[in-house]
């Protein structure tokens, strides 16, 4: 197949992925409207809220999507089984790129702070901080996790990974960060995206980065959030902005100090850096392995960020994605 071809591919891959968010966006819209005289009792229900944020994405804007993703012919990766233990070290090494990237990401968002000066919210986990412990562990853990990995890996790797492995899995990461529209999950889900890429290339079955996922949404994002909800997150403000030899502001230490649940905190993130290290040591050790064999591919890996990257379809997503993200920062502030 000649690169023209395969930049076509390309082209409407991203193309409908544009149609997808655009869909859902639209449906969002609409259903907003719709039920806009029930939108404060509908905010107090969690199922609610879940339950509409989600249907216009994965029941309207997903199955338009996969309309348009017929025209590209599927090619499924090889079929191979991952030893358990190699799952766990994919684990470790998944918390350890997030611990990272979740580092520089605040770092940038810091500096884009300092620039705009706007306030960059994680509406994201706003949101589902303020959500009941079921619904969250229900959509956010095993929806969530089953549809993204649906959607951003095996649709995207299966149409174009027959051409170039390796920027399959990039795209892939790279459209699932976006998809976030969100800053702050940016950096951590762009990478973690490469790692869930390469373990559905390598072996095929679209299960193990689905389990992959799950464990990171529910041990990096349910479990503390479920622990914060113990803690009045307001009283640990207070304190860093007072004095602690005002007697008023050490009783409130002491409060928060004493708190089981601030120390379970404290317990939950000590272990999350001693995975982060244990993912690190991991990495070190199998980097040289982690490769896809793109010998064969259509697609050579020199030159082909352009043909992946810069396509009409491609850009049309970055784009509306890009002015999504503008414009709910705008709308927080």
């Amino acid at each position: 197949m000649e690169t023209k071809d395969i930049r076509k591919k390309y082209s409407w891959l991203g193309f409908s992925y544009f149609i997808f968010v655009l869909m859902y966006e639209a449906a969002s819209v609409a259903l907003s409207l719709i039920l806009s005289d029930y939108k404060d009792s509908l905010r107090e229900n969690s199922w609610a809220v879940y339950a509409l944020g989600l249907l216009p994405i994965w029941a309207i804007g997903f199955p338009i999507c996969i309309l348009f993703l017929t025209r590209i012919q599927s090619e499924k990766p090889e079929v191979h089984d991952i030893r358990p233990k190699y799952m766990a070290q994919f684990y470790f090494i998944t918390v350890c790129f997030m611990f990272s990237t979740n580092i520089m990401g605040t770092i940038v968002i810091s500096i884009l702070q300092g620039i705009t000066g706007l306030t960059i919210e994680n509406s994201t986990i706003d949101l589902i901080n303020k959500q009941e412990l079921l619904p969250s562990i229900l959509f956010a853990v095993i929806v969530g996790p089953i549809c993204e990995e649906l959607a951003f890996r095996k649709f995207i790797i299966d149409k174009v990974g027959q051409y170039n492995k390796r920027y399959a899995i990039y795209l892939s990461a790279i459209m699932f960060g976006l998809f976030h529209t969100n800053l702050h999950q940016f950096f951590y889900t762009t990478v973690i995206g490469i790692v869930f890429g390469y373990i559905y290339t390598i072996s095929g079955k679209i299960r193990y980065s689905i389990i992959l996922h799950m464990l990171v949404n529910l041990f990096s994002g349910i479990v503390p959030m479920a622990i914060m909800k113990h803690i009045d997150l307001s009283v640990l403000d207070s304190i860093s902005s007072g004095n602690l030899n005002d007697p008023a502001t050490l009783d409130k230490a002491m409060e928060i100090y004493s708190n089981p649940a601030f120390i379970l905190l404290l317990v939950y993130f000590l272990v999350e850096i001693a995975f982060a290290i244990i993912g690190l040591v991991f990495f070190i050790l199998n980097v040289k392995r982690m490769k896809v064999n793109d010998s064969q591919s259509p697609l050579p890996v020199k030159g082909a960020g352009k043909i992946v990257f810069v396509n009409v379809g491609v850009i049309l997503f970055t784009i509306l994605i890009i002015g999504l993200t503008i414009v709910e920062i705008i709308a927080l502030q």
